[in-house]
């Protein structure tokens, strides 16, 4: 099997497995209980806070808020925010953000417009995927409070400005009553690129797990101390009283190990895919394959490449791949069973066949020349035939 879909999920990492085994059966205690069981749960979990806190450069321990994916610290982020302005400061929020951004930003968008809590302005992306920091300057109005950006995009691979429109935000909230809060998805960032809060200048940040080779169903919020958000879920007071429920300890410290691991061999790691990406793109032009890329590799993460091949259908592509034991996508996989073309790429490329011809090859610390040799092999085979 050749796996080439990373940007949905990554296998755990055997040291993140090692790390978190006692937790399940022998350290199983709750952590809030007052025992010793109780006592050690706790100080794990507060350890891998402590740990994250460090790792992304945050200024207290109880920014880090614990969730249970990307999408829940998204919601949380966005709701718990606009609930706080409409509800308690009587204000109609203006959130911006952008036309690609992940469904778990633009479907709570939607649903609070519904709900006539919101009005909202998306900006589209440039020909390269990259949203214009000038752009979002222009969309801000006096009711503002939220901007909301992705770090890394999830189907092109695309890196956003993050810090130019920070600085941006900054400069306006000198002169401003209310402060625009700043806020990027980061879920496919820490492989590749830094995830300092500091150096990016942001407000809040997403991360999540089983992107980087941790477990699945742990994530976090990083939230600025001076960020208010109203909770979601109501229950006890975990998670400093924002997120209630008893504390998954396992996979918070597989989380915390998992981050540390990528961001300590980041450097390493984003040489080695980008030594991917460039043979295998050299390797699809010695076989005269027909294909473009999609987006510009110039302003992109290694981990991620998303090609078009004008002479087949993404769909065909994928049934054949897989049937040669080659595993890849047509783009974000929570949308992947809905059999639509990639929005992200009808955004960025007029031309509508593009988004039903094209597929994302994703690559993982695991992935070998010999399997991208073979990938390579195997669509020469398939565009041969008649």
């Amino acid at each position: 099997m050749i796996y080439l879909d990373y940007s949905a999920t990554t296998p755990v990492d055997k040291r993140v497995l090692e790390v978190m085994k006692k937790y399940f059966d022998k350290e199983f205690g709750n952590p809030s209980s007052l025992h010793k069981l109780g006592q050690n749960a706790l100080k794990a979990i507060d350890e891998s806070r402590m740990k994250i806190k460090e790792l992304i450069s945050a200024d207290y321990f109880r920014e880090i808020i614990f969730t249970s994916s990307a999408t829940e610290s998204n919601n949380l982020a966005i709701k718990g925010l606009v609930f706080y302005f409409y509800f308690r400061l009587k204000i109609k929020p203006h959130i911006i953000s952008s036309t690609i951004e992940h469904p778990s930003i633009l479907e709570v968008l939607r649903d609070l417009k519904k709900l006539n809590l919101i009005d909202y302005d998306l900006v589209k992306p440039e020909k390269t995927g990259l949203v214009d920091p000038n752009l979002i300057k222009k969309f801000i109005k006096e009711n503002t409070i939220l901007v909301t950006i992705h770090y890394v995009n999830s189907e092109i691979g695309t890196i956003q400005k993050i810090k130019e429109i920070s600085d941006i935000i900054h400069e306006i909230n000198k002169d401003r009553d209310i402060k625009i809060i700043f806020h990027t998805d980061a879920a496919q960032a820490p492989l590749t690129e830094d995830i300092s809060v500091k150096k990016l200048g942001v407000d809040m940040m997403t991360l999540s797990s089983h992107k980087i080779y941790g477990p699945k169903g742990i994530a976090c919020l990083y939230k600025k101390e001076n960020t208010i958000l109203e909770r979601l879920i109501s229950g006890s007071e975990q998670e400093f009283g924002l997120r209630p429920s008893t504390e998954n300890v396992p996979l918070i410290v597989g989380f915390a190990k998992a981050l540390e691991i990528a961001l300590n061999e980041r450097v390493k790691t984003k040489k080695y895919f980008e030594e991917l990406r460039d043979y295998f793109i050299k390797r699809l032009k010695e076989e005269k394959i027909n294909f473009e890329i999609n987006g510009d590799l110039k302003f992109s993460s290694p981990k991620i490449l998303n090609l078009y091949f004008p002479q087949k259908t993404a769909q065909e592509l994928l049934i054949y791949l897989d049937e040669k034991n080659i595993m890849v996508s047509a783009g974000m996989a929570c949308k992947a069973r809905a059999n639509q073309p990639s929005y992200i790429i009808e955004e960025i490329y007029s031309n509508s066949e593009r988004s039903k011809k094209s597929i994302r090859f994703s690559f993982g610390r695991e992935t070998k020349k010999e399997d991208l040799d073979y990938v390579v092999k195997v669509l020469k085979e398939f565009f041969m035939k008649k």
